[in-house]
Protein backbone atom coordinates (compact mmCIF):
# COMPACT_ATOMS: atom_id res chain seq x y z
CA UNK A 1 0.00 0.00 0.00
CA UNK A 2 2.88 2.84 1.22
CA UNK A 3 4.38 2.19 -2.41
CA UNK A 4 1.11 2.31 -4.45
CA UNK A 5 0.44 5.95 -2.51
CA UNK A 6 3.84 6.96 -2.73
CA UNK A 7 3.52 6.13 -6.88
CA UNK A 8 0.51 7.96 -7.12
CA UNK A 9 1.77 11.03 -5.39
CA UNK A 10 4.40 10.91 -7.89
CA UNK A 11 2.27 10.72 -10.96
CA UNK A 12 0.67 13.80 -9.71
CA UNK A 13 4.05 15.17 -9.55
CA UNK A 14 4.96 14.62 -13.30
CA UNK A 15 1.42 16.45 -14.12
CA UNK A 16 2.49 19.50 -12.53
CA UNK A 17 5.59 19.38 -14.35
CA UNK A 18 4.36 18.92 -17.62
CA UNK A 19 1.78 21.50 -16.95
CA UNK A 20 4.59 23.91 -15.69
CA UNK A 21 7.27 23.62 -18.67
CA UNK A 22 6.80 21.59 -22.19
CA UNK A 23 10.23 19.16 -22.02
CA UNK A 24 9.56 17.07 -23.73
CA UNK A 25 10.81 -15.89 -19.17
CA UNK A 26 9.59 -17.21 -18.23
CA UNK A 27 9.85 -14.56 -15.53
CA UNK A 28 13.20 -15.81 -13.89
CA UNK A 29 13.28 -17.52 -10.27
CA UNK A 30 13.78 -14.79 -7.87
CA UNK A 31 16.99 -15.42 -5.71
CA UNK A 32 16.72 -15.84 -2.27
CA UNK A 33 17.05 -12.07 -0.65
CA UNK A 34 16.52 -10.64 2.74
CA UNK A 35 14.11 -8.24 2.98
CA UNK A 36 13.94 -5.94 5.40
CA UNK A 37 10.78 -5.01 7.61
CA UNK A 38 9.25 -1.94 5.93
CA UNK A 39 10.47 1.34 6.99
CA UNK A 40 8.04 3.95 9.15
CA UNK A 41 5.82 5.50 5.94
CA UNK A 42 8.26 8.44 4.41
CA UNK A 43 6.19 11.73 4.10
CA UNK A 44 4.55 12.21 0.73
CA UNK A 45 6.10 15.48 0.26
CA UNK A 46 9.77 14.00 -0.19
CA UNK A 47 8.66 11.70 -3.16
CA UNK A 48 10.24 12.26 -5.77
CA UNK A 49 9.23 11.50 -9.60
CA UNK A 50 11.07 11.24 -12.89
CA UNK A 51 9.48 11.07 -16.33
CA UNK A 52 10.42 8.55 -19.31
CA UNK A 53 11.80 10.23 -21.89
CA UNK A 54 10.14 8.73 -25.13
CA UNK A 55 12.98 9.20 -27.92
CA UNK A 56 16.00 7.53 -25.74
CA UNK A 57 13.58 4.54 -24.26
CA UNK A 58 13.42 1.36 -26.40
CA UNK A 59 12.14 -2.33 -25.48
CA UNK A 60 13.88 -4.70 -27.70
CA UNK A 61 12.57 -8.61 -28.29
CA UNK A 62 14.13 -11.04 -30.34
CA UNK A 63 11.81 -13.88 -31.89
CA UNK A 64 13.66 -16.99 -32.86
CA UNK A 65 12.64 -20.32 -34.60
CA UNK A 66 13.41 -23.49 -33.29
CA UNK A 67 15.46 -24.61 -35.72
CA UNK A 68 17.25 -23.00 -37.84
CA UNK A 69 18.49 -19.34 -38.08
CA UNK A 70 15.12 -17.88 -39.07
CA UNK A 71 14.85 -15.79 -36.02
CA UNK A 72 14.33 -11.92 -36.21
CA UNK A 73 14.53 -8.90 -33.93
CA UNK A 74 12.95 -5.33 -32.86
CA UNK A 75 11.80 -3.12 -30.58
CA UNK A 76 8.75 -1.66 -29.42
CA UNK A 77 8.17 1.92 -28.33
CA UNK A 78 6.94 3.23 -24.78
CA UNK A 79 3.99 6.10 -24.97
CA UNK A 80 4.76 6.92 -21.35
CA UNK A 81 6.39 5.96 -18.14
CA UNK A 82 7.18 7.25 -14.20
CA UNK A 83 9.32 5.80 -11.98
CA UNK A 84 9.46 7.45 -8.25
CA UNK A 85 11.98 7.28 -5.32
CA UNK A 86 11.26 8.31 -1.40
CA UNK A 87 13.40 10.26 0.77
CA UNK A 88 15.66 7.24 1.70
CA UNK A 89 16.38 7.00 -1.99
CA UNK A 90 14.91 3.78 -2.25
CA UNK A 91 12.64 3.18 -5.06
CA UNK A 92 8.62 3.86 -4.74
CA UNK A 93 7.14 3.09 -7.34
CA UNK A 94 7.00 3.14 -11.14
CA UNK A 95 4.70 2.40 -14.19
CA UNK A 96 5.28 2.35 -18.34
CA UNK A 97 3.01 1.53 -21.19
CA UNK A 98 3.98 0.17 -24.40
CA UNK A 99 2.54 1.45 -27.77
CA UNK A 100 1.65 -1.65 -29.52
CA UNK A 101 1.13 0.09 -32.81
CA UNK A 102 5.33 0.96 -32.74
CA UNK A 103 6.17 -2.86 -33.22
CA UNK A 104 9.27 -2.83 -35.91
CA UNK A 105 11.63 -4.90 -37.01
CA UNK A 106 15.37 -4.20 -37.04
CA UNK A 107 16.96 -7.09 -38.63
CA UNK A 108 14.98 -6.51 -42.30
CA UNK A 109 15.34 -4.28 -44.68
CA UNK A 110 12.97 -5.48 -47.35
CA UNK A 111 10.46 -2.81 -47.25
CA UNK A 112 7.84 -5.36 -47.90
CA UNK A 113 8.70 -8.15 -46.32
CA UNK A 114 9.18 -5.99 -43.41
CA UNK A 115 5.94 -4.11 -43.67
CA UNK A 116 4.05 -8.18 -44.19
CA UNK A 117 5.93 -9.60 -40.82
CA UNK A 118 5.22 -6.62 -38.73
CA UNK A 119 1.27 -6.74 -39.67
CA UNK A 120 1.35 -10.22 -39.43
CA UNK A 121 2.65 -8.96 -35.65
CA UNK A 122 0.06 -6.81 -35.27
CA UNK A 123 -2.30 -8.86 -35.72
CA UNK A 124 -4.81 -12.22 -33.94
CA UNK A 125 -2.08 -14.40 -34.01
CA UNK A 126 0.46 -12.42 -32.00
CA UNK A 127 -0.42 -9.30 -29.73
CA UNK A 128 -3.95 -8.13 -31.77
CA UNK A 129 -2.85 -4.67 -31.47
CA UNK A 130 -6.46 -3.51 -32.81
CA UNK A 131 -7.82 -4.96 -29.81
CA UNK A 132 -5.19 -4.09 -27.53
CA UNK A 133 -3.23 -1.31 -28.37
CA UNK A 134 -1.08 -0.80 -25.66
CA UNK A 135 0.99 -2.87 -23.01
CA UNK A 136 1.49 -1.82 -19.14
CA UNK A 137 4.01 -2.56 -16.88
CA UNK A 138 3.19 -1.92 -13.09
CA UNK A 139 6.35 -1.74 -10.46
CA UNK A 140 5.05 -3.88 -7.04
CA UNK A 141 8.59 -4.27 -5.40
CA UNK A 142 12.51 -3.03 -6.42
CA UNK A 143 14.95 -4.60 -3.97
CA UNK A 144 18.72 -2.99 -4.03
CA UNK A 145 20.60 -6.28 -4.67
CA UNK A 146 24.48 -4.20 -4.86
CA UNK A 147 25.99 -0.94 -4.42
CA UNK A 148 24.25 2.14 -6.20
CA UNK A 149 23.18 0.71 -8.82
CA UNK A 150 21.64 -3.07 -9.51
CA UNK A 151 18.24 -3.97 -8.31
CA UNK A 152 16.04 -6.95 -8.65
CA UNK A 153 12.86 -5.83 -10.05
CA UNK A 154 9.00 -7.50 -9.34
CA UNK A 155 6.19 -5.93 -11.49
CA UNK A 156 2.47 -7.08 -13.51
CA UNK A 157 3.18 -7.30 -17.15
CA UNK A 158 0.23 -6.72 -19.10
CA UNK A 159 -0.36 -7.76 -22.81
CA UNK A 160 -3.69 -8.40 -24.35
CA UNK A 161 -5.50 -7.88 -21.53
CA UNK A 162 -3.65 -10.55 -19.66
CA UNK A 163 -1.27 -10.37 -16.43
CA UNK A 164 1.11 -11.68 -15.49
CA UNK A 165 4.06 -11.31 -12.23
CA UNK A 166 7.83 -11.24 -13.86
CA UNK A 167 11.16 -10.89 -12.04
CA UNK A 168 13.97 -9.79 -13.48
CA UNK A 169 17.66 -7.78 -12.75
CA UNK A 170 18.08 -4.56 -13.55
CA UNK A 171 20.73 -1.25 -13.30
CA UNK A 172 19.59 1.97 -12.55
CA UNK A 173 22.60 4.96 -13.13
CA UNK A 174 21.87 8.54 -12.43
CA UNK A 175 23.25 10.34 -14.96
CA UNK A 176 22.74 14.39 -14.13
CA UNK A 177 19.64 14.81 -13.90
CA UNK A 178 18.53 11.89 -15.34
CA UNK A 179 18.02 8.14 -14.82
CA UNK A 180 18.75 5.33 -16.90
CA UNK A 181 17.49 2.06 -16.83
CA UNK A 182 18.69 -1.54 -18.73
CA UNK A 183 17.74 -4.98 -18.03
CA UNK A 184 17.55 -8.21 -19.72
CA UNK A 185 14.93 -10.77 -18.86
CA UNK A 186 13.08 -13.59 -20.98
CA UNK A 187 9.31 -14.16 -21.06
CA UNK A 188 7.19 -17.09 -21.89
CA UNK A 189 4.77 -15.45 -24.67
CA UNK A 190 2.06 -18.31 -23.84
CA UNK A 191 1.62 -17.21 -20.36
CA UNK A 192 -0.11 -14.16 -22.54
CA UNK A 193 -1.92 -15.97 -24.50
CA UNK A 194 0.42 -15.98 -27.92
CA UNK A 195 0.65 -19.28 -29.00
CA UNK A 196 1.02 -19.15 -32.72
CA UNK A 197 3.51 -21.86 -33.86
CA UNK A 198 4.21 -23.17 -30.67
CA UNK A 199 5.46 -25.90 -29.46
CA UNK A 200 3.28 -26.87 -26.83
CA UNK A 201 0.51 -27.14 -29.66
CA UNK A 202 0.04 -30.52 -31.12
CA UNK A 203 0.56 -31.54 -34.74
CA UNK A 204 3.50 -28.95 -35.96
CA UNK A 205 7.03 -30.31 -36.97
CA UNK A 206 9.97 -29.22 -35.24
CA UNK A 207 10.90 -26.83 -38.25
CA UNK A 208 7.90 -25.12 -38.31
CA UNK A 209 7.85 -24.20 -34.58
CA UNK A 210 8.75 -21.03 -32.74
CA UNK A 211 10.59 -20.44 -29.31
CA UNK A 212 8.26 -19.88 -26.74
CA UNK A 213 10.95 -17.84 -24.94
CA UNK A 214 11.56 -14.73 -26.10
CA UNK A 215 14.37 -12.67 -24.74
CA UNK A 216 14.06 -8.88 -24.02
CA UNK A 217 16.32 -6.14 -23.38
CA UNK A 218 15.19 -2.90 -21.88
CA UNK A 219 16.17 0.97 -22.06
CA UNK A 220 14.97 2.93 -20.74
CA UNK A 221 15.77 6.81 -19.74
CA UNK A 222 13.89 9.08 -17.47
CA UNK A 223 14.05 12.59 -16.60
CA UNK A 224 13.92 14.56 -13.26
CA UNK A 225 10.95 16.72 -12.22
CA UNK A 226 11.85 19.83 -11.39
CA UNK A 227 9.44 19.47 -7.90
CA UNK A 228 9.11 16.87 -5.51
CA UNK A 229 5.56 16.12 -4.32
Amino acid sequence: MRSILLYVCASLCLTGAIACRDRSGAAVDAPALAIASPAPSIPAGRVVGYSLVIPESFVNWKGNSVVGGNGHQGYIKPRTGTLAFDGAGAIAGGYFELDMNTITLTDKKDTSSNNGLVSHLKDPDFFDVRKYPKGTFQLTKAIKVSGDSSYYITGLLTLRAITQEIHFPATIVKKGEDLVATASLIIDRTKWGITYQSGSIMGLVKDELLEDLVPISLVLRFHSNSKAC
